[in-house]
């Protein structure tokens, strides 16, 4: 499990697999209805690593990645400190974070993200609605694109309970993702305070195309709605709690995101992981 809560409770179902085929790989998502991480021996960087999920192949998946590193690490297969793995995306830079008698956990640079308002953002209301199962409460804040690689239709909204009460259709959210150019529809909500004192996002998502209704944990996603949160004046944000995934009050994974630059292009996601 990865992007485990700080006692190693909760976290999404993270696969990995180290060596073998492709068709085992693919074989295995298909059977647990959830993503797979192929890891492979790499002649540049040592390791490779491709992601799949029951429908697709994706270029990246934080969780996945963040996972396999703890397992070669925990396995003997790679020394205890950073590690480079080969991905479609790139090679990423993968680092551990220290255990504190908690669960291992990793962290990783996200860079490239981005902010970007839509124009006609009340057309999309109705769409938000069928595809949320929502009927009141999406009106509060307007709708952008926001991420990396992979932007998603990210939404705020005023409560917390609203984001748990969601109930996605998947055919409603690829439309909408066909009709922005997003990968998903992001819905989130201030929550107070972490634990550890930072903010607090309560936050879902609802991917388009992948085989799947929700993401438990999308931290390639992580720094989405705390851009939006800056577009729309809340001040600059240095770090911040993702709590995400399905529930009503409380979600089931835990993400860190911290701050890397003033711009806010680069961010370091990090979470623990139980094996």
């Amino acid at each position: 499990m990865a992007f485990c809560r700080a006692d190693g409770s909760g976290g999404n179902p993270a696969l990995v697999q180290l060596g073998g085929t492709e068709a085992r790989a693919r074989a295995l998502a298909q059977r647990h209805g959830a993503e797979v991480t192929w890891l492979q021996p790499d002649p540049d960087t040592g390791w490779r690593a491709r992601f799949f999920l029951p429908a697709s192949e994706i270029t990246l998946c934080l969780h996945g990645l963040l996972a396999g590193a703890v397992r070669l690490w925990q396995h003997g297969q790679a020394r205890d400190r950073a590690l480079v793995i080969a991905t479609a995306a790139g090679p990423q830079t993968v680092s551990p974070v220290p255990a504190d008698h908690r669960p291992p956990g990793a962290a990783i640079r996200l860079a490239g993200n981005h902010h970007r308002p839509i124009a006609d953002g009340a057309a999309l209301r109705a769409d938000i609605a069928a595809a949320t199962g929502l009927c009141a409460g999406l009106d509060a804040f307007p709708p952008a694109l926001a991420g990396a690689a992979r932007p998603k239709l990210v939404l705020r909204l005023e409560d917390p309970a609203l984001v748990g009460r969601a109930v996605p259709d998947p055919a409603t959210v690829a439309r909408l993702a066909g009709r922005t150019g997003a990968t998903g529809l992001y819905l989130y909500a201030l929550a107070g305070q972490a634990e550890n004192g930072c903010l607090c996002i309560r936050a879902r998502h609802f991917p388009a195309g992948l085989g799947i209704a929700e993401d438990p944990a999308t931290g390639g996603a992580a720094a989405a709605p705390l851009l939006d949160l800056e577009h729309q004046g809340t001040g600059r944000i240095e770090a911040a709690v993702i709590d995400q995934g399905p529930g009503i009050l409380t979600g089931t994974t835990s993400i860190g995101v911290q701050r890397l630059d003033p711009a806010g292009t680069d961010w370091l996601v990090s979470g623990r992981v139980t094996i």
